[in-house]
């Protein structure tokens, strides 16, 4: 039924456009070349401008995406209520189809790629007053956490994470409660207003993905949890903290290790393990920057390991045993 429900919206927008009569207005900030003989037309060739756009994303700054977020905006509100509402679901389906292609690579069966698209559908129909923007968020927020995930891969099987674990990593963000929150937040310039949302995502999210470092969530309890699954995600966790420090352009995590991590309060039988698994990715980033053609190179530029950072574990141990 809802995956019915989510194809009749999508007719029906597709219906509103191929019902219109031919439009003359042409966006003159965003012209692309392209003389737009119909609406249609106008809206494919804005919607080939948020797939170039998107593609480019994710070599740009924090910076330069707020720029571009600005740009986007501006670029929707210049569009005509039939063109963008054809759009709108030109970009609804793009994202679905990028959504089945993250499932079809993370070792899911059948039941659990349907599961997923059905949460997505759900969210779509759950947005109030669905627009571009809106899809357009969304859409680039599936593109950037297929990045993601990619470098969490690579950097967790260097680090010898479990592949299964890693094909699962921060799948939850598609489920009907995560998703919206996610995408508006991050890829809508961190507006305030949508801060709320993200911030019940993020709650439900670190109770659902294990390799974080603390949980918040009354009667998590570690305690149960075998040394083998706390070193695996603590591995993972490190590999999430790499792939998130590259994909900003690179950087060192001994700033957030020193000044941020004892704020989070990591249960004392998580330390050992995310220690080590610190220790043991530094030590690559070592190998890495000694031969530039190390197959470590991921590594490169990436330390997380010094005296600070020593001494703050010994203090959060030390504390814990007390």
């Amino acid at each position: 039924m809802k995956n019915l429900l989510f194809c009749l919206i999508l007719c029906s927008f597709m219906h509103t456009i191929y019902a219109a009569p031919v439009a003359g207005n042409q966006n003159v900030a965003f012209q692309t070349g392209f003389f737009f003989s119909s609406e249609e037309s106008e809206a494919q060739a804005a919607f080939q401008y948020f797939l170039d756009e998107v593609e480019r994303d994710a070599t740009l700054t924090y910076e330069e995406k707020y720029d571009k977020i600005q740009e986007f905006k501006i670029f929707a509100d210049n569009l005509s209520p039939k063109v963008a509402s054809y759009l709108t679901s030109l970009v609804i389906e793009e994202t679905r189809s990028r959504i089945i292609d993250v499932l079809q690579n993370a070792g899911l069966d059948n039941s659990e790629v349907d599961g997923f698209l059905a949460g997505y559908e759900e969210a779509v129909l759950r947005v109030q007053n669905m627009n571009v923007e809106i899809a357009r968020e969304m859409l680039f927020f599936v593109a950037e956490l297929k990045i993601h995930r990619q470098y969490v891969y690579d950097f967790g099987i260097a680090l010898g994470c479990p592949e299964k674990q890693l094909l699962r990593h921060d799948l939850c963000k598609l489920d009907v409660e995560q998703f919206e929150g996610y995408a508006r937040y991050f890829r809508g310039g961190r507006q305030d207003e949508d801060k709320l949302a993200y911030l019940a995502a993020w709650e439900l999210h670190q109770h659902e993905e294990h390799h974080h470092e603390s949980y918040s969530k009354e009667g998590f309890d570690f305690d149960n949890f075998s040394e083998e699954r706390l070193r695996n995600n603590m591995l993972e966790s490190v590999a999430d903290l790499l792939a998130s420090s590259r994909q900003r352009g690179g950087g060192t995590l001994i700033d957030w290790l020193v000044n941020n991590y004892p704020k989070k309060h990591p249960h004392p039988r998580l330390l050992p393990f995310f220690e080590e698994a610190l220790i043991k990715a530094h030590a690559f980033y070592l190998k890495s920057e000694e031969n530039l053609d190390s197959v470590l190179r991921i590594f490169r530029g990436l330390p997380c390991w010094n005296h600070d950072v020593e001494e703050i574990f010994s203090k959060l141990k030390g504390a814990k045993s007390i």
